[in-house]
């Protein structure tokens, strides 16, 4: 019941994962409150009482919500205030059956194992062969709510922020800048360019970056390279940026396509590379057929009788 839309999937169990958790653990440690967030917003919140010698409690949730493996999106319609209706404890691992408030037929069993004030949560019972990752989550005081303001058309992560990168404002404004000062020297541009794509590279690699704008300002940088992987890691980049909620980005995911294409001696399908060869400008190779000015128009990509017209002003020198 932690996903209402898409099935949870898959976590192998945590006695097998985390030895080391199901030792020293006894029934009492698990009352509490217990929340999962995504950044500062607590996505489900688990009440654990005592009553007698069980437990029981609640599972809050949003009342919708879709999940892919460690991905959120689409929560919406208030909270759900679903019931823990059987506890059993074995092996230092509690063992929970969440009831759906909405739905009195469906059940679900889950395993959780201690770590401190942190806990790891896993669908019990899943098909063989699924692997994914624990959801963790930590003891708070008692009176957490979920929260209900997330963005609609965005895909949440643990571990995401709404705090932007300052660092990467940084880098992508010089990206910027150096191409927009007059007579433009593109050797030295060219060495500065290399910089600033490992600058972003260390900012990837240390989980820094979090907001939609991040991730379309880092596929700007990376768009400027000189390489094929560079053209396709700016692609991925900015298919994240469109996940977290930034549609502007939308644009830079096409042309950082066609320029990964163009670069592995493929024809561009889009048609947003114009490139000067000896002075004619050209577009080609360009398959004009693959893709129709209708999906054109949904990527934010100018129809091919707009490019047409585009190539001749480059050609005019206008």
């Amino acid at each position: 019941m932690l996903n209402r839309t898409a099935p949870f999937a898959g976590l192998v169990a945590l006695v097998l994962l985390y030895p080391s958790l199901a030792c020293a653990a006894e029934l009492g440690d698990f009352a509490g409150t217990w929340v999962m967030r995504i950044g500062q917003r607590n996505l489900f919140v688990l009440t654990l009482k005592p009553a007698g010698n069980q437990l029981n409690g609640t599972f809050d949730r949003p009342k919708h919500v879709s999940s892919a493996g460690n991905m959120f999106s689409n929560m919406s319609g208030g909270v759900s205030h679903d019931t823990v209706v059987k506890a059993s404890f074995k092996d230092g691992v509690l063992h929970i059956t969440v009831r759906d408030a909405n739905d009195p037929k469906d059940e679900d069993t889950y395993m959780m194992a201690l770590n401190g004030n942190r806990a790891e949560l896993s669908y019990e019972n899943l098909p063989p062969g699924i692997v994914l990752e624990p959801r963790i989550f930590e003891r708070v005081a008692a009176g957490a709510v979920v929260s209900t303001d997330w963005e609609p058309n965005r895909v949440y992560l643990p571990g995401d922020s709404d705090t932007p990168s300052a660092a990467m404002k940084a880098i992508f404004d010089e990206d910027q800048r150096v191409r927009q000062s007059g007579q433009v020297d593109w050797a030295v541009v060219g060495k500065t360019d290399a910089e600033r794509r490992e600058q972003t590279r260390k900012l990837l690699a240390d989980g820094a970056l979090h907001t939609g704008k991040d991730f379309e300002e880092a596929a700007f940088v990376f768009q400027h390279g000189g390489k094929p992987d560079d053209y396709l890691l700016a692609h991925t980049l900015a298919m994240v940026a469109i996940s977290k909620g930034d549609p502007t980005a939308i644009w830079i995911a096409a042309a950082t396509l066609d320029r990964y294409l163009e670069n592995i001696k493929q024809k561009q399908i889009l048609g947003t590379q114009f490139n000067n060869d000896n002075g004619n400008w050209t577009q080609e190779p360009y398959d004009r057929t693959l893709i129709s000015d209708f999906l054109r128009r949904q990527l934010g990509v100018p129809s091919q009788a707009s490019q047409t017209e585009q190539l001749q002003a480059y050609q005019d020198g206008k």
